[in-house]
């Protein structure tokens, strides 16, 4: 079953917001290559929950894909 024209920009919505995630997480990684020991770990545990964020919307995404997930009109 095809999505209706609101789930369908849900998910690009959704889309959008774990590719910025993802962005973000490799643009502070280019930043922070010449960092000491103490900044990178800090910076590594912020990358990493930007990806799983970015995960976390992907997998949204494709609730939405799936029909699971669908959005309502606004009343």
């Amino acid at each position: 079953m095809p999505l209706t024209k609101p789930n369908q920009e849900l998910r690009r919505e959704l889309k959008d917001l774990g590719l910025g995630l993802e962005q973000a997480a490799d643009e502070v990684l280019r930043i922070t290559k010449d960092c000491r020991d103490v900044e990178v770990a800090a910076v590594l545990k912020l990358i990493a929950k930007l990806y799983e964020d970015a995960d976390r919307v992907a997998a949204l995404a494709d609730e939405v894909k799936a029909g699971v997930i669908t959005r309502a009109k606004a009343k």
